[in-house]
């Protein structure tokens, strides 16, 4: 299972539907989301339905009818039920882009601001031509500019989410892995912290895909030992990342560099991403350098990677102290954060050994 955690364009321009003049400069854009996102989200039709219709190939039913299997084990161990992924949007042929943008010297991203949902870091979009203008405008103005497909969207819980036809060619791994993070959203959802939220739903999302699969399979099974074998690989690549994350941060601060210096400097560590994932631990190498040679790595990407995975060491430390119990570590993170402006200082606090 290869993994991005960016694998649903999470642009709450659901926002569109309240009164356009709240906001803004942002009008042509929310009104053009809106369009895409009412076709979409009433172009579902029940799964039930749809099984019993026919049509679709062996394949494509088994995989329809796994998310309701993994909804239920979600619920089974205390996640909190949602409608989602309980229609099948069949007739839906758009693609959808997620894109996100920085300063060439910066690891901060733009945001946007859109009225009841706030401030975001990406956007999402349905055409190639709208991503592309959106993409040259900033560009224009010195931003770098990140650009990926990917292959689902969430509301988050504001409306029902169909299946998209691109998410019956998952493997069942990634399948239940997704259908998990966004029922973690829907069982507690931090205000005014999207890296928190998304990070948090991305642990909640990859321990309760383990147990689906070891519950549905075996511990010993080849399913669970696949997706584990790409679990650590992907905990490696991570590491990778955020090393050279950090790294840039460290340079983009040095003010001692000259400009043509830190370009210099910049550039040769993009550049080393590829030996690093050949140094680094990971199994599969050949499959993760074909997936650098094969990505786009840049300042707004590197930054979106950060967002969906910060806080690890906490969050795995408090979930070890809760004996790997999901739900008695969400019922943990929920009380260290309730009312708490900044939600991995809270974390971080719950785990600091009190002084003498």
């Amino acid at each position: 299972m290869m993994k991005t955690h960016v694998t649903h364009a999470i642009v709450r321009g659901i926002s569109a539907l309240v009164p356009l003049w709240l906001c803004g400069c942002g009008v042509a854009y929310v009104a053009r989301s809106a369009g895409f996102q009412i076709k979409l989200l009433t172009s579902g039709e029940p799964v039930a339905e749809v099984l019993a219709a026919g049509g679709l190939s062996a394949g494509q039913e088994q995989r329809l009818r796994l998310f309701a299997e993994v909804n239920a084990f979600g619920h089974r161990i205390g996640l909190r039920p949602t409608r989602n992924y309980t229609a099948y949007a069949q007739r839906w042929n758009h693609r959808i882009w997620n894109l996100s943008a920085c300063g060439p010297y910066s690891l901060e991203p733009k945001t946007w601001w859109f009225p009841i949902v706030g401030t975001v870091p990406y956007l999402g979009y349905f055409t190639s031509d709208d991503v592309d203008r959106a993409r040259a405008s900033l560009e224009a103005s010195g931003y770098e500019v990140a650009v990926r497909e990917v292959g689902a969207y969430s509301t988050l819980g504001w409306f029902v989410d169909p299946v998209l036809p691109s998410m019956l060619r998952w493997d069942e791994a990634r399948l239940a892995e997704t259908v998990l993070h966004e029922l973690a959203h829907a069982t507690l959802w931090v205000p005014g912290s999207v890296s928190f939220n998304e990070s948090f739903a991305r642990i909640v999302g990859e321990t309760a895909a383990d147990g689906y699969l070891v519950s549905k399979f075996g511990e010993l099974s080849v399913d669970v030992t696949s997706a584990r074998t790409s679990d650590r690989d992907w905990l490696v690549f991570r590491q990778v990342l955020s090393d050279l994350h950090d790294e840039l941060d460290r340079l983009y601060h040095d003010d001692s560099l000259t400009p043509e210096r830190r370009s210099a400097e910049k550039e040769a560590l993009y550049a080393s991403l590829a030996t690093r994932v050949a140094a680094s631990a990971i199994e599969d190498t050949t499959r993760w350098q074909e997936y650098v040679r094969a990505n786009q790595w840049n300042n707004p990407r590197l930054s979106q990677f950060r967002t969906y995975n910060s806080g690890d060491a906490e969050f795995a430390a408090l979930l070890a102290e809760e004996d790997g119990d999901l739900l008695k570590f969400i019922e943990r993170v929920r009380r260290l954060t309730r009312g708490q402006p900044d939600p991995f200082a809270a974390l971080r606090d719950a785990l600091t050994p009190a002084g003498p």
